[in-house]
């Protein structure tokens, strides 16, 4: 429940930008134009650092996809921090381990926790996406065009992972996307967050079609079944009118944990750059006073 209401709000706007098939997608979309054009030109949420996980059920409730998102509404500019999975953190309770590990241990909390002591900044709020609901969004607008840049082939029965892709541009379903996204054999995660980037902006190049965006309600729900948020419906507004701002005004920077290649008895790590996450932090997720008062909780 508390979910739903966390983001009525959206979907009320999708909602009536896609009822009365008598409207044209045109008109739809001048809708949202007026919404939020009609929205309170000042700040609905202020400046701050958002967790955004991608959960995978197959590998034991760990996070596949981890990225921080700081937005300042203010200045209508947002970052995007990848952290690779294997990097290695201090996660409370449990000492040194690769950052995924968090989610399996304490869930978002502890995860919100490792991930703010690794930067030394604030993260008070979280979305989790369960990537195993994302076949269906997928499969529901017909596939998404991806350029394969290699040969993929990985087979794991034990996982249930079956990933046979030839190179070269395609339309890929549901499962085969997945596979695409969660591919790792010979590769370390820059090259899986590199896909990771590619294919959202594929996903949202074939969400854009006509034909889909006549069945937007059908689809944001099918991605609200697989999405769980601690934001309130007006924080939900605040970070749509922010990331659109950030948007229009070409502000939006990605950036990932700088590091290197770690192997310790045959398992491979991502070792950061200390320095480099202090100027990356200093950089994308804070604006001081955030940074202190984290500083000072650890001291």
């Amino acid at each position: 429940m508390k979910r739903t209401l966390a983001i009525i709000t959206v979907i009320m706007v999708l909602l009536a930008a896609a009822i009365g098939f008598t409207i044209s997608v045109g008109a739809r979309i001048a809708l949202l134009d007026i919404f939020f054009s009609l929205a309170p030109t000042a700040p609905i949420i202020a400046e701050t650092n958002i967790l955004v996980l991608g959960v995978d059920d197959i590998y034991g409730h760990r996070s596949d996809t981890i990225m921080v998102l700081h937005i300042d509404p203010a200045k209508r500019s947002a970052s995007v921090v990848s952290v690779p999975r294997d990097t290695i953190v201090t996660v409370p309770g449990r000492g040194l381990d690769k950052v995924n590990h968090a989610y399996a241990y304490g869930g978002v909390e502890l995860s919100r926790r490792t991930l703010e002591d690794f930067f030394r900044v604030s993260i008070p709020y979280y979305v989790i996406v369960d990537l195993t609901g994302i076949e269906k969004l997928i499969d529901e607008i017909g596939g998404v065009w991806v350029n394969v840049e290699k040969r993929m082939y990985y087979v794991d029965y034990a996982g249930d992972l079956h990933i046979d892709l030839q190179p070269g541009v395609q339309k890929l379903n549901g499962k085969q996307a997945m596979g695409y996204l969660r591919f790792r054999h010979s590769d370390n995660d820059f090259a899986r967050i590199g896909r990771q980037q590619n294919f959202l902006r594929s996903v949202a190049d074939q969400a854009m079609k006509k034909e889909n965006l006549l069945k937007t309600p059908q689809l944001f729900l099918s991605l609200l079944q697989c999405v769980q948020t601690n934001l309130n419906s007006r924080e939900i507004l605040g970070l749509t009118l922010a990331l659109r701002g950030a948007n229009e005004s070409g502000r939006v920077s990605m950036t990932l944990v700088p590091g290197s290649d770690f192997i310790v008895d045959n398992i491979y790590y991502w070792k950061p750059n200390e320095e480099g996450v202090r100027r990356l932090a200093t950089s994308f997720l804070f604006n001081g006073k955030v940074a202190a008062a984290a500083g000072e909780n650890d001291n």
